[in-house]
């Protein structure tokens, strides 16, 4: 029996459809998951026997965890692939594409987990990557969210992908002092380590956190930097976003090379929406010098992906004008963004500087007591 929050989400449905049949149907309902794992899909189909065959092969036994596949409309076949190959995942099959935040909101109406992580569909996973990411979260009762330990095509230990192999070093992206996100090695650490940006290409979260948020992923945003956006408002809460080391995933990133019209226009979301994320944590003493900083720091963003010296120039340079075409787009969004703002900050547990603070130290560590309202405390 569908609930009420369910029911919203088949409205958005052409197609819902639980694989094995009522009687599966019953068992699975009459058990309750630690975790639900939402892999939001679109036009994807060649990654998806890889992703959700790794999903499926982990050191965890089945009950302790449901898979929902979201297709955001693909016209691939990519839905059809996932009933036929992998009769154990529900499928909800979406009326149109509605970009990575709300597809991923409505999924998660469908989920009963405690936790809920969310999974790029061009990833392949660890056999011990949802463990891992349970105790990584279970680990301080103020983690609320974190990410895996997410392994790039430009990295050394991509090659053990064929593998799914260990792991020895850590690596996260974390925002730098000019508001954009620099991917880091951390070296060999074994324990879950504090960030401010959580990256959506596999992220885990407390259901608990979201009933506090009212909301995962802004849908305004449609898709880019709803993940950094998700992270800074846990942060505003009280609450500790991490990375957890142990957690591989395997991240099968492509850089397109051209500079086309489609390549623009995502690239000015990318940044308006970054722009917009920290407008909606920030007072108007943080938000205009950070406004200012990313202006600066949004064309050197090029360089962290691995590129040769001479298309990393090339990228900055495109990306200068790129870059004020995005200030401008959310400038103009700031009235439409305002009641959200005002929410969000009415929610935060931290007061004064705190955000421009901790950007500008360039990491993710736990903001001192001073940060908080003396009326709310740390929560956690």
């Amino acid at each position: 029996m569908l609930n009420q929050t369910a029911n919203v989400a088949i409205i958005h449905a052409r197609h819902y459809y639980w694989g094995g049949g009522t009687a599966d149907q019953e068992r699975q309902e009459s058990v309750q998951p630690i975790a639900s794992v939402i892999v939001l899909g679109y036009n994807g189909r060649e990654f998806l026997e890889d992703c959700l065959s790794s999903l499926l092969d982990q050191d965890l036994p089945s009950a302790q965890y449901e898979v929902l596949y979201v297709d955001n409309d693909s016209r691939d076949g990519s839905a059809t692939l996932v009933r036929e190959r992998f009769p154990q995942v529900r499928v909800l099959e979406l009326d149109r594409n509605h970009g990575y935040a709300e597809g991923n909101n409505i999924g998660f109406r469908l989920t009963r987990g405690e936790l809920i992580v969310f999974l790029n569909q061009d990833t392949i996973v660890h056999r011990s990557w949802l463990r891992e990411l349970i105790e990584g979260l279970r680990s301080s009762p103020d983690i609320m969210a974190g990410h895996a330990n997410i392994i790039h095509p430009w990295y050394p230990e991509y090659s053990g992908l064929a593998q799914r192999a260990d792991v020895s070093v850590t690596y996260t992206p974390e925002l730098t002092r000019l508001g954009y996100a620099r991917y880091l090695r951390l070296g060999p650490i074994e324990q879950p380590r504090d960030v401010l940006f959580l990256s959506g290409a596999c992220l885990i979260v407390r259901r608990q956190v979201i009933d506090e948020l009212d909301y995962v992923f802004d849908p305004d945003f449609f898709a880019y930097a709803e993940d950094m956006d998700l992270g800074l408002r846990i942060r505003a809460l009280g609450y500790r976003c991490v990375v957890v080391p142990k957690a591989v995933v395997y991240h099968k990133h492509r850089l397109k090379a051209d500079l086309g019209i489609a390549t623009v226009v995502k690239t000015v979301r990318i940044i308006r929406n970054r722009y917009l994320a920290f407008y909606k944590v920030m007072s108007w003493r943080e938000f205009i010098p950070m406004a200012a900083l990313l202006t600066i720091g949004a064309p050197l963003n090029a360089l962290e992906f691995g590129l040769r010296p001479w298309q990393g120039l090339l990228y900055v340079l495109a990306l200068v004008p790129t870059t004020l075409m995005a200030l401008a787009a959310a400038l103009w969004n700031l009235p439409r963004y305002s009641r959200k703002r005002r929410d969000v900050r009415a929610r935060s547990a931290r007061r004064g500087d705190w955000c421009l603070r901790a950007v500008w130290r360039s990491v993710g560590a736990p903001v001192s007591k001073k940060d908080y309202s003396p009326d709310q405390g740390t929560r956690g």
